[in-house]
C-alpha cells in the first residue's frame, strides 16, 4: 500500500469526519461534486483522500447556508474576487426570499386578526377627472413598496423645489406588465401653483369614472389582500375592469406607524 493509499478513508469514517452522511456524499458523487479518491472495482466502495476533507466539510458549510449544489461548485473553484461576487449574488436572493416571507406572514397575520380571507367593505365610486404630475418607473414585487415609496417621495420633492403645493390625490396606478414579471408604477400627486419647470416628472390627467373602492388599513406590504379582494367582487358581480389597480395614500409613512397605514384602493369599470 502507497503512503497515499494510507490517507484514503472508507466512506463511512469520511462522512463521520467531516460531519456529513453517507448519503449525502454519494449525492455529491453523483453530481460531480465532490468524488471519492478510489472506487474499489470490484465492491464498487468509495474511499476518500483526507486532503479532500476541506472541500468536504465547506459543502456541508455552504449547504447549511442554503447555497444551491451549482453555486457551491462555482464556489470552491472561485478565486476570492468570484467567491465574493457569488456570495453577494446569493445575499441578495436570500434577502428578496426573506421579504417575500415577510410579507407573507404580514399578510397571514392580518387574515388571522380580521377573521377574514377578504375583510373589506367594498363599494361603488364616482371619482371626476383631475389634473396631477406624475413620475413613472419600472419594477417588480420584491421592490414595489420600496420603488414606489421613493417615486413618490421624488416627486413631492419636485413638485416643493418648482413651488408648487402638493394637494391630494397621492396616489399611484401599478400596471403588471404581460410578462408577469415587470410592474410599470405611475406614481401621482395633485398640485396647486405652476409645475411648467417640472424635469423628471410630466403633467398628467387623469380620467375620471367609476370605480370598485375599498379601504385597507395597514403595512403596504398587505396591499395584496385589498387588489384580490377587488378582483373577486368585480368578478362575482359581472362587472368588466378597465385599467389598473389605483392606490391613494392617505398618510404618510414617516408619519404613523405601518398598521395605522390607511390606502384606499380602486379599480376602474367599464360603465
Amino acid at each position: 500500500m502507497t503512503g497515499r493509499e494510507q490517507n484514503w478513508m472508507p466512506i463511512g469514517r469520511f462522512a463521520r469526519s467531516c460531519r456529513l452522511s453517507v448519503k449525502a456524499l454519494r449525492h455529491y458523487d453523483e453530481l460531480g461534486l465532490l468524488a471519492p479518491a478510489r472506487v474499489d472495482p470490484q465492491s464498487g466502495y468509495r474511499y476518500y483522500a483526507r486532503e479532500q476533507a476541506r472541500d468536504a466539510v465547506m459543502i456541508g458549510m455552504l449547504r447549511s447556508l442554503d447555497l444551491p449544489l451549482a453555486v457551491i461548485r462555482r464556489a470552491l473553484a472561485a478565486d476570492a474576487g468570484e467567491l465574493k461576487r457569488i456570495v453577494e449574488g446569493e445575499s441578495a436572493r436570500i434577502e428578496a426570499e426573506l421579504a417575500a416571507r415577510q410579507r407573507a406572514l404580514l399578510s397571514l397575520q392580518k387574515i388571522a386578526a380580521e377573521g377574514s380571507l377578504a375583510p373589506y367593505t367594498i363599494e361603488v365610486h364616482t371619482r371626476s377627472e383631475c389634473e396631477v404630475a406624475r413620475l413613472s418607473g419600472v419594477t417588480d414585487a420584491e421592490r414595489l413598496v420600496p420603488d414606489s415609496t421613493e417615486l413618490i417621495y421624488a416627486l413631492m420633492e419636485e413638485l416643493t423645489r418648482v413651488g408648487a403645493e402638493v394637494v391630494e390625490p397621492v396616489m399611484s396606478i401599478n400596471v403588471f406588465e404581460a410578462d408577469g414579471d415587470r410592474i410599470t408604477v405611475h406614481c401621482c400627486a395633485g398640485f396647486s401653483g405652476a409645475a411648467s419647470s417640472l424635469q423628471r416628472a410630466e403633467v398628467a390627467r387623469l380620467s375620471g369614472g367609476t370605480f370598485a373602492q375599498l379601504e385597507h388599513r395597514g403595512p403596504y406590504e398587505t396591499l395584496a389582500l385589498a387588489h384580490h379582494a377587488l378582483f373577486a367582487w368585480v368578478q362575482e358581480r359581472g362587472h368588466e375592469t378597465a385599467g389598473d389597480v389605483w392606490e391613494f395614500y392617505r398618510n404618510d409613512p414617516s408619519d404613523v406607524a405601518p398598521e395605522d397605514l390607511v390606502t384606499e384602493v380602486a379599480l376602474p369599470l367599464l360603465p
